[in-house]
């Protein structure tokens, strides 16, 4: 017979969005996201999972109606003294961001034999590497697709305000594909060597691909990736189950 658990629902609190998944043990059963970063909108959410165990992941500060309902409802608010399933070996632990945590502990459940590389390509590029002895080393943060357009745009006279748009080739002939292709080239570059940086360094290594802006690059890389954009919800689950 199947061993199931208690439901839990697992909560991400974004920059620039707010997403949820209830679990059955390691099995997602359903996920969603909320339309914007409105705490307020929680509280329905909460209150219609409120027979599930809750745990949260915010990078931005929680309000006293969100608080008391997280009280009200029993829910773990992950925070840096939260016990978690891997060794943290970052050198200021206490600036790590949460979400970044979440998502190397959701990685390593998915390769716990290999060492991985976490890429997360939301509103920053976040990296995380992960040894194959369950140690979080540490990582890199570079600036995502819309704040580098944004910033062309906000540092310069001249400059036009663009939206990110597939282009081809290597080299623009007009402002506007020079600009896209310095902008998303460069990502992809970025994201490449790094890549295959880490992948000379530590033979064996697995790469996850998470955040909302990896469908946008997923295909023009040259490396396969694990593809998995509920990765910090994986995580908080797996943080959950280790403090249960």
């Amino acid at each position: 017979m199947a061993n199931f658990e208690i439901m839990h629902l697992a909560v991400d609190i974004g920059n620039s969005r707010i997403k949820w998944a209830r679990f059955n043990g390691q099995q997602i059963l359903e996920s969603g996201m909320l339309p914007e970063t409105d705490l307020q909108a929680l509280l329905p959410l909460l209150d219609y999972h409120q027979h599930d165990r809750i745990s949260i992941s915010s990078v931005v500060t929680l309000t006293d109606p969100i608080l008391e309902a997280c009280e009200k409802h029993r829910a773990l608010l992950i925070d840096h003294d939260t016990p978690i399933p891997i060794k943290n070996n970052y050198g200021t632990p206490k600036t790590l961001g949460i979400d970044r945590l979440c998502s190397a502990v959701g990685a390593k459940s998915l390769f716990p034999e290999n060492p991985v590389l976490v890429i997360d390509i939301g509103t920053c590029i976040k990296y995380e590497y992960i040894t194959k002895e369950h140690v979080y080393e540490g990582g890199n943060i570079s600036p995502g697709l819309q704040m580098r357009y944004a910033a062309l745009n906000n540092y310069t006279s001249k400059l036009p305000a663009l939206k990110p748009e597939k282009t081809v080739g290597p080299i623009g002939k007009s402002t506007e594909q020079a600009l896209r292709l310095g902008v998303q080239q460069g990502m992809l570059f970025e994201i490449q060597a790094m890549i295959s940086t880490m992948e000379t360094l530590n033979p064996g290594m697995k790469t996850v691909g998470t955040g909302g802006d990896l469908p946008f690059f997923v295909n023009d890389l040259k490396t396969h990736i694990f593809a998995d954009l509920l990765l910090v919800l994986r995580g908080i689950n797996e943080i959950y189950r280790h403090n249960n």
